[in-house]
C-alpha cells in the first residue's frame, strides 16, 4: 500500500512538471516603457534572423536588405509571458532585434539581460551620434573584460525619448538559451542580492551533503557513500557552471576551462550516477541484466568524459544531453525491479531519482531545442537535484538504521550462540567469567562472577559495568574493555575490584576479543583470577625494601612516610591516608605525611591535641588503640569539631579509621589514618593492610629518631645545644673554602667567660650550666643566622662571621657581644654580674688552617683578658695599625704622581711553544721617599677609592705606550703590552677615547696594546662601559679578562665583548700537580677559550711542572716567577734586547 502511494505522488508530481513545462510566451510587437515598470520579461517583443554563416555585420541587419528577414521569436497571440527565446544545438549565428519606445527620456540606466551563462559570444549593438556602440561578452571572453561583472550577461543602456533599435548578436557552439530580460538597475540589485543568497544557500547544501556522506564513508568504510560524494561532486561542477558562478569566481581568467567545465561536469557526474545506482541497489544481485545496461551506460560516460577533453564544445555538449535523456530510463527500470523484490531502500531511491532525472531530461530536451524554455525547463535540474537530494538523505539514514539492525541482529546471535556451548563449561571453572557484546552489555556469565558481583546471571545480562559500580571506577574497567577490543591478542592486566562481601581483591585480568566467521568484532571474553594474597605480600616486600633503602639512603623522614601512604593509595585507589606524628611533649599531633588530603584540612589537623573524644585520631593515640568512624557527620567524636568537618566536607572525606603507631617498646609513635569518601568500616583485609602500614611507618620513625639523635649527640654541645668542637671545625673548613672561592674576609671569635670557674664552683654545676645556656642565647642574638655558634668546652665560645664584606663589621659585633654579656644574668634567685674577653682571627690575612686559626683567636682572646677582660683584641694590632697607616698612605699618594715616585715594571708573558717574551703585562711601583717599595695591594684599593685610579692609570698606559713603541720600532720579539683597567677606571674617566687618540698621536698601532679587565665589570651593563669596550676594539686594542673563574658566571659575555684572551687565576695554577679539580678546571678553561677563538694566558706559573702540564693542555702563553719577576722598564728592555728564550 506504501509503494502505492508513492507511485501515485510520483506520477502526480510528473503530470504536474510536464504541464509546466509546456507553457509558452506570447509575443508582441515594439516594447512600451513605462515609468513605473522596473522589469520587463522582453522575448515577446524580439525579432529574430539567423545568419547560418555568421558573416553578417550590424550595418547588413540594420539596413533595408535584410531588414524585412527578421521574423517574430514567438508567433502573435502567445499569451504566456515568460518564454525564453531558445534555438537548441546550432552552428548559426543569430541577431536579435528589439523596437522599445520611450514615452520620455530616463534618467536611469537600465541594464539589459541574457539570462543564460553558456553562451560563447554575445554583442549588444546601441545607436550612437557616429553608427553604432558595441558591447562584447560570452563564456570565451574573459571575465574581467565584462561590460558589468555578472554570473550573466549584462549590458549597461541609457534611453532617450522616442523610439531605439537595440540589436543582439549571439553565436555558441553549445546550446542556444537566450532568456532577456530589461531591468532598472536598482531593481535588477536588489533581485540580484536574492539570486545570489538563494544560489549560495543552494550549493551550501551540496557542500553539506558532500561532507555528511565523506564521514559516513570513513565511519562506515561502504563505497557507496565515497562514489555518491563523487555524484554530488561532479554535478555540483555542472551546476556551477551552468549557473555562471564558476566564470565568475571559480575560473575568471580561464575561460576555456569554463567552456569544457559543463559537459565533463555532467559526463563525470553521469558516471558517479550509475556507478551509485549499481552499489545502492545492488543491481549485480538484484537485477542483473539492468546491471549489464548499467555498465553499458557507464562506459559510454567515461567515453564521453574522455572525449570531452579533445572533442569540440558542441559535440561533448550533444553527447552528454543525449546520455541525460536515456539515463533516467535505466536508473528508473531498476529502481522499479528492486522495489517490486523488496529492496529497502528502494522506494527512496525511486522517488528521487525519478525527479533528479526528470530535471535532467528537461534539461536535455531543452538543449536539444525540443521544448520552449522558461523557468521550469530552465532550472529543472536544480529543482530536481534539490529534490532528489532530500530524499536520497532519507534513503542513505534508512541504509545505516537497517545495516545496523542486521549487524546487530547477527551480532547478538553469534554471542548467543557461543553463550550457550560455553555455559556448561564455564560454570564448572572457579576463575571469574564473564562476556560482553562491543557496546559493553553484560552478555553472561558464570556463576563464580555472580558470587564476586552478588547478582544473579539474570540480573546482569544487558546491563553495562556502569550499573554496578561507581562512575569513576566504571570507566576505568570500560577503558580496559575497550583496549582489549581494540587489539587482536588477549589484553592482560591486574586491577583491584570491591567484592559484594566487602572485601577488595586483587584480580588478575585477561580480556580476549571475540570475532565473527567474517572476522567482524562481537564483543570480549573476560577471566578473572582472585592474587590477592599474593599481591600483597609482595607489596607489603617490596614496601618494606624501599623503605629500608630510604633510610640506608640518608632518606629524610618526611620522605619514608610519604612513601608508606603512597604504598597504600596505590593499592587501594579509594583510600586516602595521612600519618600524624605524637610531638616531644606527647601533647599533640603533627603532619608526618598526607599527599592526597587537601591542603587546608592538613593545616586544620597539624597541632591538633590528643584526648578522648578529639576526633578518630587524637582519641586513637590517646586510648591507644584502634578507632574506627563510619560516619564522621554522625559521630561524637567529630561534631565539636565543626572547622575540621566544614573542612573534611570540602574534601569529600566521610569516614576515617585511625591506627596508632607504636613503638619496638610499645610506646605511641603517632597515628596512620584512613578516609573514605563513603560511610563504611574496615574488612579483614583492610584492617591487616592498615596494621603492615602502621609497622613500616613505627620502622621508620625509630629509626630515623634514632639516627638523628646519635648525630646530634656527636656534633652538639648537650647543655647549650651549640654547635660541638667537631662540627664547628667542620663548619669552619667550609666556610674557608668558600671564603677562598669568592674572594671575601672571614673572621673568628674566640669568647671567654671571665670568672665562670668561680660561679660554678661557688653557685654549682646546676647554676653554671644555666649561665652557659644564657650566654648562649645572648650571643646567638649578636650574629646573624648565618654565622655559627659553637661551644667548645668549658666556658669557651667561637663565632665564625663568614662572608663578610669588609673588616670594618667585625668590631661592631664583637662589642655587641662584650655589652650583652656584661649585663647581669637573673639565674633563679641570683643576680650574676659577668663579663666576657674575646679574641679576633681573620682569614686568610692571620692564617690558613683551622689550626692556626683557632690557635691565633686563643692567643688574642688571651691578650684581651691580659688587658683587664671585659674587652676584646685582634689576633696582632695589625687593624689599629692599618687604619692609620691608611690615612698616612693616602696623603702620600696624593702627591706621588707629581713628585714622579710611581715606577713603571714589566713581567714578560713567555710563548709556551717557541720560549720567547711574546707580551708583557705593565705594573706599577710606588718608591715611597721613606717606606720604599709599596706593596700595589696596599696603595691601588686607596686609589680607586679616592679616585686617584684615573690620573694613575693615564700615567701607567703613557707609559707602557712609549716603551712598547720603542720595542716596535726596534722589532723586538714583545709584540704586546697589558695594562689593567678597573671597573673604577671606567666609570670615573671621562677620558676613555684619550688612550685611542694618544696612540694614534705618537703613532702605535692598536694592535700593541691589550686592556686587562675583571670579570666583574662584563658584567656591567652600563653604557659607558660597553662603549669604552667597543672604542677599544674598533681601535684594534685587544682586551683580555684577567683572573678568570674566580668570581662570576661571564661566559655569555665573552663574545658579546669581543674578548681576545683569558688568563688563568694563579689561584689554579698553584696547585695543578696535586689538585685534579684545579687540573680539569684549567683544561676545561682553555678548550672553551680555544672554541671560542680566544686565546689563553697562564698566572702564578712557579714551576717547570707546571709549565709542562700547561703546554699539555694547549695553553699559549704563561706568566709567572719561572721566568720573571716584574722587573723595571729598564732591565726589561735589556732583556729583549738580548733576545733570550725561556725553554
Amino acid at each position: 500500500m506504501k509503494k502505492v502511494r508513492l507511485s501515485m505522488v510520483a506520477s502526480l508530481l510528473l503530470g504536474l512538471y510536464a504541464s509546466l513545462c509546456g507553457m509558452a510566451a506570447q509575443a508582441s510587437p515594439p516594447l512600451v516603457l513605462l515609468p513605473e515598470t522596473s522589469y520587463f520579461s522582453i522575448a515577446q517583443y524580439v525579432d529574430v534572423l539567423e545568419d547560418p554563416n555568421g558573416t553578417l555585420t550590424i550595418q547588413d541587419v540594420s539596413g533595408a536588405a535584410h531588414r524585412d528577414d527578421f521574423h517574430p521569436a514567438f508567433p502573435q497571440g502567445n499569451t504566456q509571458l515568460h518564454n525564453d527565446i531558445n534555438f537548441g544545438h546550432s552552428a548559426s549565428s543569430y541577431w536579435l532585434r528589439l523596437a522599445v519606445d520611450s514615452r520620455e527620456a530616463l534618467t536611469h540606466r537600465m541594464l539589459f539581460e541574457v539570462a543564460f551563462s553558456s553562451l560563447d559570444h554575445v554583442s549588444f549593438y546601441t545607436s550612437a551620434a557616429n553608427g553604432w556602440q558595441r558591447l562584447d561578452a560570452g563564456d570565451l571572453v574573459p571575465f574581467a573584460e565584462r561590460p558589468v561583472a555578472h554570473r550573466n550577461f549584462v549590458f549597461p543602456l541609457m534611453l532617450s525619448a522616442g523610439q531605439q533599435m537595440l540589436y543582439l548578436r549571439v553565436q555558441s557552439s553549445g546550446t542556444l538559451t537566450i532568456p532577456l530580460h530589461l531591468w532598472e538597475e536598482n531593481d535588477f540589485d536588489n533581485y540580484n542580492h536574492e539570486t545570489y543568497a538563494v544560489l549560495a544557500l543552494y550549493f551550501g547544501i551540496w557542500l553539506g551533503l558532500m561532507l555528511y556522506n565523506l564521514l559516513l564513508y570513513f565511519s562506515l568504510r561502504e563505497r557507496v557513500y565515497l562514489v555518491y560524494v563523487g555524484f554530488v561532486a561532479s554535478l555540483a561542477v555542472g551546476l556551477m557552471t551552468l549557473s555562471g558562478l564558476g566564470n565568475q569566481f571559480l575560473w575568471p581568467n580561464w575561460p576555456a576551462w569554463g567552456n569544457a567545465a559543463l559537459p565533463v561536469g555532467f559526463a563525470a557526474a553521469g558516471a558517479f550516477g550509475i556507478q551509485f545506482t549499481r552499489l545502492f541497489l545492488d543491481t549485480k544481485k538484484n537485477t542483473p541484466r539492468h546491471d549489464l545496461a548499467l555498465q553499458g551506460l557507464l562506459a559510454f560516460f567515461l567515453l564521453t568524459l574522455l572525449a570531452c577533453a579533445a572533442l569540440p564544445y558542441r559535440w561533448g555538449a550533444l553527447a552528454v544531453s543525449a546520455l541525460g535523456v536515456i539515463t533516467p530510463l535505466a536508473v528508473i527500470s531498476s529502481g522499479i525491479v528492486c522495489l517490486r523484490k523488496g529492496h529497502p531502500g528502494a522506494h527512496y531511491f525511486l522517488l528521487a531519482w525519478t525527479l533528479l532525472m526528470v530535471g535532467v531530461s528537461i534539461m536535455g530536451v531543452r538543449n536539444m531545442g525540443w521544448v520552449p524554455t522558461n523557468f521550469f525547463t530552465l532550472y529543472g535540474i536544480q529543482i530536481g537535484s534539490v529534490l532528489e537530494m532530500l530524499l536520497l538523505s532519507f534513503a542513505l539514514a534508512d541504509r545505516i538504521q537497517i545495516l545496523r539492525r542486521e549487524k546487530d541482529v547477527a551480532q547478538n546471535d553469534a554471542i548467543h550462540a557461543i553463550g550457550h556451548r560455553l555455559k556448561s563449561v564455564i560454570n564448572t571453572i572457579p576463575d571469574y567469567i564473564f562476556y560482553k557484546d562491543r557496546d559493553g552489555r553484560f552478555l553472561g556469565c558464570n556463576k563464580a562472577f555472580e558470587s564476586l558481583l552478588g547478582r544473579s546471571e539474570s540480573e546482569l545480562i544487558g546491563k553495562t559495568i556502569y550499573d554496578f559500580f561507581p562512575e569513576e571506577r566504571a570507566r576505568y574497567f570500560s577503558s580496559q574493555d575497550k583496549q582489549a577490543m581494540a587489539g587482536k591478542a588477549p589484553h592482560r592486566y591486574e586491577e583491584w575490584m570491591p567484592a559484594a562481601d566487602g572485601r577488595n581483591i586483587f584480580l588478575e585480568m585477561i580480556k580476549t576479543p571475540l570475532f565473527g566467521t567474517k572476522g567482524e568484532l562481537l564483543g570480549l571474553i573476560g577471566v578473572g583470577r582472585d592474587i590477592t594474597e599474593r599481591q600483597r605480600n609482595a607489596e607489603q616486600e617490596r614496601t618494606r625494601n624501599m623503605i629500608f633503602e630510604l633510610l640506608a639512603k640518608g632518606g629524610e623522614l618526611p620522605e619514608v612516610l610519604l612513601q608508606v601512604v603512597r604504598t597504600v593509595e596505590n593499592v587501594r585507589s579509594d583510600l586516602l591516608c595521612s600519618i600524624l606524628l605524637l610531638d616531644d611533649a606527647g601533647k599533640h599531633l603533627l603532619l608526618g605525611a598526607a599527599p592526597s588530603l587537601p591542603d587546608a584540612y592538613n593545616r586544620a589537623v597539624h597541632d591538633l591535641p590528643i584526648g578522648d573524644g578529639v576526633g578518630s585520631c587524637g582519641t586513637a593515640v590517646f586510648r591507644g588503640e584502634r578507632v574506627i568512624v563510619e560516619d564522621i557527620y554522625k559521630h561524637p567524636y567529630w561534631i565539636p569539631f565543626t572547622e575540621i568537618l566544614a573542612l573534611a566536607k570540602q574534601g569529600g572525606l566521610v569516614s576515617c579509621w585511625s591506627e596508632p603507631i607504636r613503638s619496638s617498646n610499645g610506646k605511641i609513635l603517632g597515628t596512620f589514618a584512613i578516609y573514605q569518601g563513603q560511610p563504611g568500616v574496615p574488612n579483614a583485609s583492610d584492617i591487616e593492610m592498615i596494621q603492615q602500614a602502621a609497622n613500616l611507618a613505627s620502622i621508620a620513625i625509630e629509626h630515623k629518631r634514632a639516627e638523628n639523635l646519635i648525630w646530634h649527640q656527636a656534633n652538639y654541645d648537650s647543655v647549650t645545644h651549640l654547635p660541638n668542637r667537631r662540627l664547628f671545625h667542620d663548619r669552619l673548613e667550609q666556610e674557608m673554602h668558600k671564603t677562598h672561592r669568592i674572594n671575601q674576609a672571614l673572621a673568628l671569635l674566640f669568647i671567654d667567660l671571665d670568672r665562670f670557674k668561680e660561679v660554678n664552683d661557688t653557685l654549682g654545676h646546676d647554676v653554671g650550666d644555666l649561665l652557659l645556656v644564657e650566654a648562649a642565647r645572648r650571643i646567638s642574638a649578636c650574629v646573624r643566622d648565618s654565622d655559627t655558634v659553637a661551644r667548645i668546652g668549658g666556658d669557651e665560645f667561637t663565632v665564625i662571621l663568614s662572608q663578610l664584606e669588609g673588616v670594618h663589621r667585625v668590631e661592631p659585633i664583637a662589642e655587641q657581644i662584650i655589652e650583652t654579656l656584661a649585663m647581669p644574668f637573673q639565674l633563679g634567685d641570683e643576680s650574676i654580674y659577668m663579663s666576657a674577653s674575646l679574641g679576633i682571627t681573620l682569614y686568610p690575612n692571620d692564617a690558613v688552617t683551622v689550626e692556626d686559626l683557632l690557635k691565633n683567636a686563643d692567643q688574642a682572646m688571651y691578650v684581651a683578658k691580659s688587658r683587664g677582660r671585659n674587652g676584646f683584641s685582634y689576633f696582632t694590632s695589625a687593624m689599629q695599625e692599618h687604619a692609620q697607616s691608611r690615612l698616612r698612605l693616602i696623603k702620600d699618594m696624593r702627591g706621588a704622581l707629581s713628585a714622579k715616585q710611581f715606577r713603571v715594571y714589566f713581567q714578560p708573558i713567555i710563548d709556551l711553544r717557541s720560549g720567547e717574551i711574546f707580551k708583557a703585562e705593565a705594573l706599577i711601583r710606588w718608591q715611597h721617599p721613606q717606606r720604599g717599595l709599596v706593596n700595589p695591594l696596599e696603595f691601588i684599593p686607596l686609589a680607586e677609592e679616592t679616585g686617584l685610579i684615573v690620573d694613575i692609570g693615564d700615567w701607567v698606559f703613557h707609559e707602557a705606550a712609549e716603551w712598547m713603541r720603542r720595542w716596535h720600532t726596534q722589532g723586538y720579539s714583545c709584540k704586546q703590552v697589558s695594562v689593567n683597567k678597573s671597573p673604577n677606571q671606567f666609570l670615573r674617566d671621562e677620558k676613555n677615547e684619550g688612550w685611542v687618540a694618544h696612540l694614534r698621536k705618537i703613532g702605535l698601532p692598536g694592535e700593541c696594546m691589550v686592556i686587562e679587565i675583571t670579570e666583574g665589570l662584563l658584567l656591567d651593563a652600563r653604557a659607558e662601559v660597553t662603549q669604552s669596550l667597543l672604542n677599544f676594539r674598533d681601535a684594534g686594542i685587544q682586551v683580555a679578562l684577567d683572573d678568570f673563574g674566580t668570581g662570576y658566571s661571564s661566559l655569555s659575555y665573552l663574545k658579546k665583548f669581543d674578548i681576545d684572551y683569558l688568563k688563568i687565576d694563579r689561584s689554579f695554577v698553584r696547585d695543578l700537580a696535586s689538585d685534579p679539580n684545579d687540573l680539569a678546571l684549567s683544561e676545561a678553561i682553555i678548550v672553551m677559550a680555544h672554541k671560542l677563538g680566544l686565546k689563553v694566558v697562564a698566572e702564578g706559573v712557579e714551576t717547570i711542572e707546571q709549565r709542562n702540564i700547561l703546554l699539555s693542555a694547549g695553553c699559549d702563553y704563561a706568566q709567572g716567577y719561572l721566568y720573571a719577576k716584574p722587573i723595571p722598564a729598564e732591565e726589561f728592555d735589556a732583556l729583549l734586547a738580548g733576545g733570550k728564550l725561556f725553554v
